[in-house]
């Protein structure tokens, strides 16, 4: 049995040199190279190379820190952006506020809500455009409102 230290410079070099997208075929390209592994012990070793898995042109592939993908920047905008054209409306059914959003965006939108840690909300849920929203016992749905339209200023227009 060949060293793990090489198997994992092995890997390394197969990651940087080959568009791979599957452990499957990971698994084949090192048992190429004379390691034959199990799918257990090549997850451990991604780990270890702290390799992620990203979309790429032709579905997806593994990559190493050292790749520019690695750290795609996130626009600072993107939260001004989600506020102001993901949200589509609300509705109230007792303590649950029922938000409904754009496809895709609750999830974003759901992050900021939380990140506020607002007053008048115990916890939310995000769907793929539906976000669920528990109001605190005693919080009025006003304050609700005033408490949302801290991070969706399109809140404010709501009329009770």
């Amino acid at each position: 049995m060949k060293p793990r230290h090489e198997r994992i410079e092995v890997l390394r070099l197969i990651l940087a040199n080959t568009e791979i997208g599957s452990q499957e075929a990971l698994l084949k390209e090192l048992e190429a190279e004379g390691y034959k592994v199990t799918q257990a012990t090549l997850s451990r070793d991604l780990q270890k190379l702290k390799a992620a898995k990203v979309a790429s042109i032709g579905g997806y592939r593994y990559i190493l820190p050292d790749n520019p993908l690695y750290r795609r920047k996130i626009s600072v905008e993107a939260p001004d952006f989600l506020r102001n054209t993901g949200f589509l409306g609300l509705e109230f059914s007792g303590n649950i506020v029922v938000m409904h959003t754009r496809p895709g965006y609750a999830a974003g939108i759901t992050t900021e809500i939380d990140a506020q840690k607002l007053n008048s909300i115990c916890g939310t849920l995000a769907g793929d455009d539906t976000i669920l929203a528990i109001v605190r016992e005693g919080a009025s749905r006003q304050q609700v409102i005033d408490d949302l339209s801290l991070v969706l200023p399109a809140v404010k227009n709501i009329i009770l």
